[in-house]
């Protein structure tokens, strides 16, 4: 008898465990991929934290290198770039960097995340320089103002922050908004500006957000002047450090081409715009060759079946 009770609660079991299955619904490829992607990501935390403690190694071994073999601990270190670091308000540079975080929304919660590490590894640049730039965040409210909220201190940073809109708390005349939908092309960086950059990490499903919202402020707008001397396999939209990083390359006096050779990543397909041309060109070449060979076979045939069509004519007649 209790065999049969448990054969027949194992049934129950099943019955309800299928059951279950077919109310869950199916997963789509790309929520699939999304949690493939996690799963691999929580496999190989162990591995990339041993890899970020060997490049910390290896950086602390340049620095004493570079420092006679002084050691110095972290906690020391920072203490010295606290001390070494030079205010804005005493900033030679007079350049302004604003980011508009009015797109907070527009973002779910990992992408806002992201976009706010961004802004941070601008910031820990920044704090580094000899002549940092003037750095604002505005329209920090909301989910920002939340994201925000995680790092603790930030209040106390050489930033300014504000809750308004850019347009609100800068002068009008002094804003450049930074869209590579732009048609304008930026020639300098100019003391005394402020070049928004949009704080929206979106995978492009808002293109030309940045640029429209610049028009209905009849502001100016204008996009990094990337086509005149790089060639780039993908879309000339940049994250929001890598812009930012630009920027402080140019105001240290590197060219455009420099400053962005320095710091677009390979992946984005980067080349001198030269090289890019005489590929293109060898390309359409390559390609005309083929069709005269392509033309000339296509003649070679047609000739060949008059000739035929010709034999076969002659044999009917005799």
């Amino acid at each position: 008898m209790m065999e049969e009770k448990n054969t027949e609660n194992e049934k129950e079991c099943l019955n309800n465990l299928s059951e279950d299955d077919h109310q869950k619904p199916a997963l789509s490829k790309r929520q699939m991929k999304k949690a493939e992607k996690r799963r691999l990501w929580l496999e190989t935390k162990s591995e990339r934290r041993k890899e970020e403690k060997e490049r910390r190694k290896r950086k602390m071994e340049r620095i004493k290198e570079e420092r006679g073999g002084f050691q110095e601990s972290r906690s020391a270190s920072r203490k010295r770039l606290k001390r070494e670091q030079v205010k804005l308000s005493e900033s030679a540079c007079k350049v302004g960097v604003v980011f508009d975080m009015q797109f907070g929304e527009l973002m779910h919660q990992r992408d806002l995340g992201k976009c706010i590490k961004q802004i941070l590894r601008c910031y820990s640049q920044n704090r580094r320089l000899k002549a940092p730039l003037q750095m604002h965040m505005t329209s920090l409210r909301d989910s920002v103002l939340q994201e925000m909220e995680k790092h603790n201190g930030y209040k106390a940073w050489d930033m300014h922050f504000h809750e308004d809109s850019f347009d609100q708390v800068l002068p009008k005349d002094s804003l450049v908004y930074l869209s590579g939908d732009s048609q304008n092309e930026l020639e300098t960086l100019e003391n005394g500006k402020n070049y928004i950059i949009g704080g929206l990490v979106d995978h492009n499903n808002h293109k030309g957000i940045c640029l429209r919202k610049a028009e209905e402020l009849g502001i100016a707008h204008a996009r990094l002047p990337i086509g005149k001397y790089v060639a780039m396999k993908t879309r000339h939209i940049l994250a929001v450090n890598h812009v930012y990083e630009i920027m402080v390359q140019v105001t240290l006096e590197k060219t455009w081409k420099d400053a962005f050779f320095h710091v677009i990543p390979s992946r984005k397909g980067i080349n001198n715009i030269e090289n890019s041309s005489q590929a293109e060109e060898t390309s359409e070449n390559t390609q005309v060759k083929i069709e005269d060979i392509k033309n000339a076979e296509s003649d070679n045939n047609g000739d060949q079946e008059k000739e035929n069509n010709c034999d076969i004519t002659k044999a009917f007649d005799s």
